[in-house]
């Protein structure tokens, strides 16, 4: 991958944290795929994969805006042509609980878009917990 194009996933990855950050799933939708898979790991261990309409109706249902949820990205490393890295660091406070959680990130970009990515949180339970209220 040219330093161009490690230049083009960074800001998708970046916008797609963007509008992550307030529940904007229309900006999201266009930023992934229409194949698009997400990885995500729960609090057993394991992991969870998502089409993107499941992917953007859990971002939904966690109704962010009432969180004041904050996100912050990490520049994005190329680690294979087509793949990039990053890590998102997550702030939210409602009834009187906080979440401060990181989450290591690897998207696929084809053609401009995300095809896939794995997220993988460094604390899902609290991370479960916190968004289930």
């Amino acid at each position: 991958m040219s330093p161009g194009r490690v230049y083009v996933a960074r800001e998708i990855a970046l916008a797609l944290v963007r509008a992550a950050e307030q529940g904007d799933v229309d900006a999201m939708r266009g930023l992934m795929s229409d194949s698009f898979v997400g990885h995500v790991t729960t609090a057993g261990g394991g992991s969870r994969h998502a089409s993107r309409k499941q992917y953007l109706d859990s971002i939904t249902l966690m109704d962010v805006g009432s969180a004041g949820q904050r996100l912050s990205m990490t520049d994005a490393v190329e680690v294979e042509p087509g793949r990039v890295m990053f890590l998102v660091e997550v702030h939210a406070e409602r009834g009187g609980r906080r979440l401060h959680n990181y989450s290591g990130q690897l998207a696929r970009i084809d053609e401009g878009r995300i095809s896939e990515l794995w997220m993988v949180d460094a604390l899902p339970a609290e991370s479960d917990a916190f968004w289930s209220i």
